[in-house]
């Protein structure tokens, strides 16, 4: 809150020579601050995502937000804060106050060294609408991940990059990534995770470039003295230099040594790709896997697999359409005791969004619909839960 307090007084030393035209953002020289509201109305067919005794319930969302953003010849810095607000018709026991800020800057120059810096907070309740603008370089943000992202959290989050072109086929790319993850609910662990990686690619031919990747895993479940270890090495292929196709995929091995020192090889793998079919029309696919420690068991961790398809479709310059589509496979490494039984336990969790949204005349005015399908299937609990969403967003 004080970068946003901050970022609200630069702007207002600034307005006296600031050109600002509503919906296009407050202008003064590199820098473009945009305060925002985002209004919206929601119907909940399960909010407390049960298998039996479901209730269903509407609630309200108001978020206020600033984004900033800078960008010279070779330096872009962008800012985000916000603040929102849920209320329930009926569950007021789930009203929720969500607050974050995402920070970063991005020095651009391979020939010399190409840096990048990352930091954000957001304290969160269920899904987290930030969390993919966070999505810089390439070490994944594990941890983020757990099945337990319904329930009250506070979100720490850094990174750091940094890419050279060694020579005119040769690129070396190194990254250092810190995530940790604060649970309200006395029965949820805190996880923390630290990981580096180092990456090389050679170019193959004009458009396609062979690189190997090394990463290595922290683990830290904050009630234990130990902690777990990975190891990761891929190869694989990606594009270079194309505008249509966007691909990166690699596959090797993982090595996980769990907390209590039981150590295992499996398959790693990392695939992502963008397809611009037209001007109009966008796809995108992806797959990885990985483990991590569970959130619900102090001495247990998860084998995970995660899937996803998008496309969008711009119907007219105004009008754009959007769907996701996201598949989950959690799988417990070590037994545990369920009904006083000893069970494999298995999370398949699969969700779904398609989103509309509609630029007014007024450039300051969006509008948005959205429906939304999530469904865990387990043999220990699960869910189904559907929400309708309407909003709008004001933008300076």
């Amino acid at each position: 809150m004080k970068r946003l307090l901050s970022a609200g007084l630069i702007a207002s030393s600034l307005i006296y020579s600031a050109s600002a035209d509503p919906g296009q953002g407050i202008h003064a020289g590199s820098w473009t601050i945009s305060p925002y509201v985002d209004e919206s109305g929601t119907y909940d067919s399960n909010v407390y995502n049960t298998r039996s005794n479901v209730k269903n319930d509407v609630f309200a969302d108001s978020t206020i937000g600033l984004r900033a953003g800078y960008s010279s010849y070779m330096l872009e810095m962008s800012g985000l804060g916000f603040l929102s607000q849920r209320n329930y018709a009926d569950a007021t026991d789930l009203n929720f106050t969500s607050v974050g800020e995402l920070l970063r800057a991005k020095y651009s120059n391979r020939d010399q060294v190409e840096v990048e810096a990352s930091q954000t907070f957001r304290r969160l309740n269920g899904i987290d609408r930030y969390g993919s603008e966070f999505a810089v370089g390439s070490v994944s943000p594990d941890t983020v991940l757990d099945i337990s992202g319904n329930t009250p959290r506070d979100i720490n989050q850094v990174e750091l990059s940094a890419g050279k072109d060694v020579t005119d086929k040769l690129e070396l790319d190194a990254a250092y990534r810190f995530d940790d993850i604060n649970y309200d609910q006395v029965s949820l662990y805190d996880l923390r995770d630290h990981v580096g990686q180092i990456e090389a690619a050679h170019q193959l031919t004009d458009k396609t470039a062979g690189f190997l990747t090394i990463n290595g895993a922290i683990q830290e479940n904050l009630s234990l003295d130990n902690q777990a270890e990975s190891y990761a090495t891929r190869l694989g292929l990606k594009t270079k230099g194309t505008d249509k196709i966007t691909f990166k995929g690699g596959a090797g091995l993982q090595y996980y040594d769990q907390v209590n020192g039981d150590g295992r090889t499996t398959l790693s793998f990392d695939l992502t790709s963008y397809w611009a079919v037209t001007d109009k029309i966008g796809l995108s696919l992806g797959g990885r896997n990985g483990s991590q420690m569970s959130s619900l068991y102090v001495d247990n961790s998860v084998d995970y697999q995660d899937y996803w398809f998008g496309g969008s479709y711009k119907v007219t310059p105004a009008f754009k359409t959007t769907l996701s589509v996201g598949y989950r496979v959690d799988d417990y490494i070590d037994p545990i005791t369920y009904n006083n039984h000893l069970i494999n336990r298995r999370d398949k969790g699969l969700g779904g969004s398609l989103r509309a949204d509609y630029q007014a005349p007024a450039k300051f005015l969006k509008l948005y619909a959205e429906v939304l399908q999530n469904s865990v299937n387990s043999n220990v609990s699960g869910y189904d839960d559907t929400r309708l969403t309407l909003g709008a967003i004001l933008s300076y």
